[in-house]
């Protein structure tokens, strides 16, 4: 309210200042005790000498102290006009009326600007009774409300009615009530009036209305629109039934598509996507670039209307005449009365992202699974914030096997977590948690430092002259963070490990951001520390970007794996990596080797780094100072000699 910013008035109703009228009665007053005074020294005998000494000293006390009550009269009444003057410019420069009820909530006093929220004259309001004012369904409530006990310490409270306007209307009324009856000097109730009836929407441009809640690129409606569709069509009939399907489509990520085609991608999409609509589905934009279907019908409707979406996208070609790898998943929930928009809308995310887990063309229904999924990761995140300090988190060191040499080279320090409820939390499930802040900072920092202390501890252990090395995974929050070069020389530091012996392992990603993030990786390897490619081949792969960059070793992801024994196609993905990093001098280490099949195929490549099931499951920090480290499987047969000039390279020593 205007007048809450500027004061609030000390009285209800000013008081009419006394204009003086004490201060002018001191006059005859005086004058009657000045005769009094004389009368008594010129009649009684013997009082002429001393008497009029002490009269006259009397009456100029008299005078002087009529003198002081008169000025301070004037002092008084003069700050009682003021006040009022103040009251009342303060209340005629309000916006916002102000009304003063006494204790029988009737008028005693109503600002002018009452004319333009009401329309009435402020003088025929006063004496009237609020209630006459109020709709009659309101004003129990209201008069209930300013009949009650006094608020403490003169708080505010908010009251809102329907209050009647001079042309008939009733027009919702916002007033903040302060009670002052408790205070002797007012005795009353302080109502600051404003109007919060919802303006009309007859004036907005319909252009521009429309436009706001259009998605620009595909003509679809937006997420405003949808939120607003939901919502209309959750107020309607209660008998009609509706859910949600949400579609999710990779392989439209920015880092994929040219900006001058992801425009037409999008209206190729759209286009297919309206086709495989029932007519009287509507199609929406979500977020973060999701389709959204408001199905008419019920939850089996939605899965079977989510099916055909998530079938027709497929391969498409964009206008430079590539061909785009499009897939889909779809998630579904049903939108219900009890369900808020906010609500449903992340269920069928919810089930959207259960889908993508479960791979392309997969459609989830949103459940109590779900549900109880989703509370997990919410405990999750919250525990996780001081797993550190209550002792929960450790690391295992899984081995890297040098097949040709048939030893150990080095251990990839894995971090673990073991929750008191949960118990074992995958790093899959708990990792990108503490991503989403800078928490995973924090723990990268106490990674690097306890598994360069592990190492150390195992001094210069190890088959043949070359002690044990350590990898360690550092996100890329920590890498753009520029922390890592000091974060990396307090690990080797405090535990004593050279520098040679450490192996940060980065994305490829990361190598794609600022050029300090360079930087900072070419002074690791100036300090001896190797730099490792992790999950290689699953990002922008490029001997254009690969060229010059300061990296030592590439790590092929474990995705290549799959299937590999059957598929050509896989067999030669993982000779092309090979060849790549052959080509470049560097080695390549090959992840989630499982079985004596894939090791002896991976061997028959040349591939001579690998690391996997088949040879060691992750250590605890015990066993390795045990020297668990150093065991290996029993190879299935001697290493061929290599085929090429390429498998040759391929079979350098790891570097140190």
């Amino acid at each position: 309210m205007t007048l809450l910013g500027l004061g609030q008035p000390a009285a209800a109703r000013p008081a009419t200042p006394a204009n003086g009228r004490a201060g002018l009665l001191a006059v005859p007053a005086l004058v009657v005790a000045t005769a009094a005074v004389l009368t008594v020294v010129v009649t009684v005998p013997g009082v002429r000498g001393s008497g009029l000494l002490i009269a006259s000293t009397g009456l100029l006390l008299l005078v002087a102290s009529q003198a002081v009550l008169w000025q301070r009269q004037r002092r008084l009444a003069g700050a009682l006009h003021r006040s009022q003057v103040s009251f009342r410019t303060l209340v005629k420069s309000s916006v916002d009326p102000v009304v003063i009820l006494d204790a029988r909530l009737r008028v005693t006093f109503v600002s002018e600007a009452v004319t333009d929220l009401l329309g009435v004259d402020p003088a025929a309001a006063l004496g009237r009774p609020i209630e006459a004012a109020v709709h009659p369904d309101d004003a129990p409530t209201l008069l209930g409300a300013l009949n009650g006990p006094p608020s403490r310490h003169n708080e505010l409270t908010v009251r809102t009615a329907r209050v009647r306007h001079a042309d008939g209307r009733w027009r919702l009324i916002q007033a903040a009530v302060r009670d002052l009856r408790s205070d002797p000097e007012v005795g009353a109730l302080v109502l600051y009036c404003r109007d919060v009836t919802r303006a009309p929407v007859a004036d907005v441009d319909p252009d521009l209305l429309e436009l706001s809640l259009t998605d620009p690129v595909t003509g679809l409606p937006n997420r405003a629109a949808l939120v607003r569709r939901l919502g209309a069509v959750q107020r309607g009939a209660p008998d009609s039934r509706h859910a949600l399907a949400l579609i999710g489509i990779d392989g439209l990520a920015d880092d994929v598509l040219a900006p001058s085609t992801e425009a037409a991608v999008l209206r190729a999409v759209t286009s297919r996507l309206t086709r495989a609509l029932r007519g009287e589905d509507w199609l929406a934009r979500g977020k973060d670039g999701d389709f959204v279907v408001l199905v008419d019908g019920g939850i089996a409707d939605a899965e079977i209307v989510a099916a055909r979406l998530v079938a027709a996208v497929g391969p498409l070609r964009t206008p430079s005449g590539g061909i785009l790898r499009l897939t889909a998943a779809a998630g579904v929930t049903t939108l219900s009365e009890d369900v808020d928009t906010g609500e449903a809308l992340r269920h069928g995310d919810l089930a959207l992202r259960s889908a993508r887990a479960d791979g392309p063309g997969s459609v989830h229904r949103y459940d109590d699974a779900l549900r109880l999924e989703q509370d997990r990761r919410s405990a999750l995140r919250t525990d996780l914030d001081g797993a550190l300090a209550r002792g929960e988190l450790r690391l295992v060191f899984q081995p890297v096997v040098d097949v040709a040499m048939q030893r150990t080279v080095s251990v990839e320090a894995l971090l673990r977590w073991r929750h008191p409820l949960f118990g074992d939390v995958s790093p899959v499930e708990f990792v990108p948690l503490a991503e989403e802040s800078a928490l995973i900072t924090e723990l990268g920092r106490w990674v690097l430092r306890e598994a360069c202390v592990t190492i150390a501890s195992l001094g210069d252990a190890g088959p043949g002259e070359e002690a044990c090395s350590v990898a360690v995974n550092v996100s890329a929050r920590q890498v753009r963070s520029g922390e890592l070069v000091p974060d990396v020389l307090a690990a080797l530091e405090a535990s004593g490990l050279p520098a040679s012996r450490l192996i940060v392992e980065i994305t490829e990603s990361v190598l794609l951001d600022d050029s300090h993030v360079i930087e900072d990786l070419t002074v690791l390897r100036q300090l001896g520390v190797r730099i490792a490619v992790d999950d290689f081949g699953t990002g922008w792969s490029s001997l254009a970007y690969l060229v010059g960059m300061p990296i030592d070793v590439l790590k092929m992801d474990q995705h290549f794996l799959a299937n590999v024994e059957n598929d050509p196609q896989r067999r030669a993905l993982c000779r092309a990596v090979l060849q790549l990093g052959a080509s470049l001098g560097l080695p390549v280490i090959v992840e989630g080797v499982d079985s004596p099949a894939v090791l002896g195929l991976l061997r028959d490549m040349g591939h001579r780094y690998l690391q996997g099931y088949v040879f060691s499951r992750p250590l605890e920090a015990a066993l390795l100072a045990d020297g668990a480290w150093e065991a290996y499987v029993e190879l299935p047969a001697a290493i061929p000699a290599p085929r090429s000039a390429t498998e040759a390279a391929a079979s350098l020593t790891m570097p140190a």
